[in-house]
């Protein structure tokens, strides 16, 4: 019998080994290989910079900073080894007495889950190599890789990745991103009190988040404190200061550059798709070195901004959002109730600053005798608006362009609810102006001459309700803007600046499209014979289409591929009038091949991207998206050099470069305003023939930027709205500020250049005494040799003769 149950025992043992074995077996099998995480490369976010280092903007699939635990705060290691694990620097992986300590925890709250035990080693396991399922299998596979990881990397390596990789909510993965989303502070500045609100979040980033649940947050924040000071991590006067201290939560500043930058950067995220493709770009951790001026995109930003209000304002006002009746508007639970609702729930002026987005408000009081409206935007919330800032508040079109605004009544009613700019006063009182979101749209690009790199790009009023790029992906008809190419292409065929045109009355009889056409020109007044400057600078129609009638359409083709224009052309004399659309980059680049003595500028937006070591991809990345780009290689210099082939002879450039200085120097220019910039500038006016488009395209010799205003669809821009009018004046407001610093200088001589006096209005040599003389520059061997009878300067009301077409 004995022997039975020896023989038994010895065959239940080897049989029960065997199930354990088994056991073991399954759960170590499968095991993953935890020896990756020695090349740990989590997604990280890429990050978008100006040509000054300063961030435009963030891909990412998880936002992620990667930082050494040499550079997290021991203040910050302290609070998350208080809260989540104080033994760590004891066990091997699995703290077996917080397992009984949790044990008994749960079983005396009958059976429901307070307390964990799992080590900071077991919940960098579950975040990098396991599913988040709760299962006993799960945890022992857990526990065992907790075990072996501990064997095979530090303790300063398993913090370092854990703190890299834990979620912290609000979409920051990791704990420098953390620091960034909810302090706007790098991780190393963050404070005691700030540092355990972190600690507390990765237990339940949602139930703890303090943009969610403040209580919460702040009962959790106490609780690491406490296991801080309970811990010896802090005395009781820091202590008590800390929770003294609730922290400040602050988005980072440099992201409120992004929404200025949004079409610039698309340009970027799209173009890098293509090349690198989505997934290197959302986690690769790339650093985009762009040639963005942050400081510029912002006034170009301000200026398109500013160009389209103004040009709203110009076609009258639309009228109220809608009334809600004069009656109950002092009542708290009234209109103004729901109008603080849909403001937010403001209920109070922000200190130091307006709110970012125009309010809703309700005209409470109209009163006339001290020239302001009343109106409310909240229960007890009020702003005045003068008379004054409303005279352009005419009721909207062209119908009414003359009528004038000459009470409060004129724009308002008691009970409008309308839209307001609001700008608090220290004192507690507040300004309003009357706002309307525009309608037209607007774009421009800016890029330098000797480089090509892009300066500034607005695609759009705002990104957020289109990203459309009008830069380069609208197709627009340039009209007169297209006039310097077809001059451009006589100077090639031997006209000279002083060569006599007409503009007469006429029908031409197109060979190309057998159409028969009367042109005119903006206020239909004909000037007969004419030089070619005078007929580029005043932007004379006629005279245009005589000169490519007489030169041929073929030619103005040809220069126009040279000059970087790719969108399709049709052949005929329309031609002339700008008549085919193209892009904003195209017309802008051609402009800027004629500033730069005929070498072709590649406009470049992307200076070199780097791979998360610090390796560089790519460099000299090219705008058009038909340019190359070399591939997923890094571009070679000497392929990025191919930028500045001749387009044109040098000195045909800088003839044709020198009647675009005429349109800004010239009295009846259509770019004159440009003049008050003080600086060497050429450009172009452009408005089309339904005055659907405005144009202003120009350049100094470092800056060449174009400026387009008008609508996606078919829709005229209003009476008088010319490209001197709309475009010209952002332009202006741009350039004044991206000269700044910039030397003034002229445009380089070229060799076979030479000047002459000449009559402004015969072009023939200016006779001695004649005060309407220009200093003009020719071709060698192509100067005037005749010389014009002596006289005065023209009338005043003649040089300002009105031709901005």
């Amino acid at each position: 019998m004995i022997r039975v149950l020896l023989v038994g025992g010895i065959v239940a043992a080897f049989l029960g080994g065997l199930a354990v074995g088994g056991l073991y077996w399954s759960l170590v099998r499968d095991l993953p290989d935890f020896t990756t995480l020695a090349d740990y490369r989590p997604p990280l976010t890429t990050v978008v910079l100006d040509r000054h280092g300063e961030p435009i903007a963030e891909f990412f699939v998880e936002r992620r900073r990667m930082v050494p635990l040499a550079d997290v705060p021991q203040v910050v290691i302290d609070a998350f080894l208080a809260a989540e694990d104080d033994t760590f620097y004891e066990h091997g992986g699995v703290d077996y007495r917080s397992i009984l300590r949790a044990a008994w925890a749960n079983v005396r709250a009958g059976g429901e889950t307070v307390q964990g035990a799992s080590t900071i080693t077991q919940q960098m396991v579950k975040q990098l190599l396991l599913s988040p399922e709760q299962t006993y299998t799960r945890k022992i596979r857990e526990a065992l890789l907790a075990q072996r990881i501990e064997d095979r990397f530090t303790k300063e390596e398993i913090l370092e990745l854990y703190l890299n990789q834990i979620y912290f909510g609000a979409g920051a993965h990791g704990i420098a991103e953390a620091a960034l989303t909810y302090y706007g502070k790098p991780i190393g500045e963050v404070t005691v009190a700030e540092a355990a609100m972190l600690a507390g979040l990765p237990k339940a980033p949602g139930r703890h988040s303090p943009f969610l649940s403040p209580e919460r947050s702040e009962d959790r924040r106490r609780y690491v404190l406490d296991r801080m000071r309970e811990e010896g991590f802090l005395d009781d006067a820091t202590w008590q200061a800390a929770r003294d201290e609730p922290p400040e939560l602050a988005t980072p500043a440099f992201r409120e550059n992004f929404a200025d930058a949004a079409y610039f950067s698309e340009q970027v995220r799209r173009r890098l798709v293509d090349v690198l493709g989505n997934d290197q770009l959302l986690g690769g951790g790339l650093v985009i070195e762009t040639t963005l001026d942050l400081a510029l995109q912002h006034q170009a930003t301000e200026a398109v901004r500013a160009g389209l209000v103004a040009h709203d304002h110009r076609q009258g006002y639309r009228g109220a959002v809608r009334s809600v009746g004069s009656t109950d508007l002092t009542d708290p639970a009234g209109p103004l109730a729901g109008i603080a609702e849909e403001n937010g729930g403001i209920d109070r002026w922000p200190e130091g600053h307006e709110p970012p987005q125009p309010l809703l408000g309700v005209v409470l009081r109209l009163d006339e005798k001290a020239g302001h409206a009343t109106v409310g935007f909240a229960p007890g919330l009020e702003a005045q608006v003068a008379l004054d800032d409303v005279t352009w508040a005419r009721p909207y079109g062209d119908d009414h362009r003359w009528d004038k605004v000459d009470s409060l009544d004129d724009v308002f009613a008691v009970g409008d609810v309308a839209r307001f700019r609001v700008q608090p006063s220290d004192d507690g009182t507040a300004v309003a102006r009357l706002y309307q979101e525009p309608l037209a749209e607007g774009a421009l690009l800016s890029f330098e001459i000797g480089t090509g790199e892009v300066l500034a790009l607005v695609g759009g009023r705002d990104f957020e309700q289109s990203e459309f790029d009008r830069t380069t992906q609208a197709r627009r008809q340039p009209g007169s803007a297209y006039k310097p190419l077809i001059y451009a292409a006589a100077v090639e065929s031997e006209f000279t600046p002083a060569s006599t045109v007409y503009d007469r009355p006429v029908v031409y009889d197109d060979p190309e499209s057998g159409v028969s056409w009367r042109p005119e020109n903006y206020g239909r007044k004909f000037l007969g014979a004419i030089t070619l400057r005078e007929a580029l600078a005043r932007s004379v129609n006629n005279a245009a289409i005589h000169v490519l009638q007489e030169i041929g359409v073929g030619r103005v083709l040809d220069l126009s591929r040279r000059l970087g224009i790719e969108s399709r052309l049709d052949r005929n004399l329309g031609l002339a009038l700008g008549v085919s659309p193209v892009t904003l980059l195209e017309i802008t680049r051609a402009y800027a091949t004629l500033a730069a003595g005929g070498h072709t500028v590649e406009p470049i937006f992307v200076r070199r991207v780097l791979d998360r070591d610090g390796q560089v991809l790519l460099e000299h990345l090219p705008l058009d998206e038909e340019r190359p780009s070399g591939g997923a290689t890094r571009l070679a210099a000497e392929e990025a050099g191919k930028a500045g082939e001749a387009a044109m002879d040098p000195a045909t450039a800088y003839l044709a470069a020198s009647l675009l200085r005429d349109v800004v120097e010239h009295p009846r220019g259509t770019g004159r305003r440009a003049r008050s910039l003080g600086r060497t500038l050429g450009g172009k006016t452009g408005t089309t023939n339904d005055g659907g488009d405005a144009w202003f395209v120009g350049f100094s010799p470092d800056v060449a930027t174009g400026a387009w205003v008008g609508f996606d669809e078919d829709h005229v821009l209003g009476r008088g709205e010319t490209g001197g009018r709309a475009a010209l004046p952002i332009w202006i407001d741009f350039m004044k500020v991206a000269l700044e610093g910039r030397p003034k200088r002229d445009l380089v001589v070229p060799d076979g250049i030479v000047f002459a006096r000449i009559d402004a209005a015969t072009g023939l040599l200016a006779a001695p005494g004649s005060e309407d003389t220009v200093f003009q520059a020719f071709l060698a061997g192509t100067a005037p040799t005749a010389r014009a009878e002596a006289r005065a300067a023209a009338p005043e009301s003649e040089r300002r003769l009105r031709l901005d077409f």
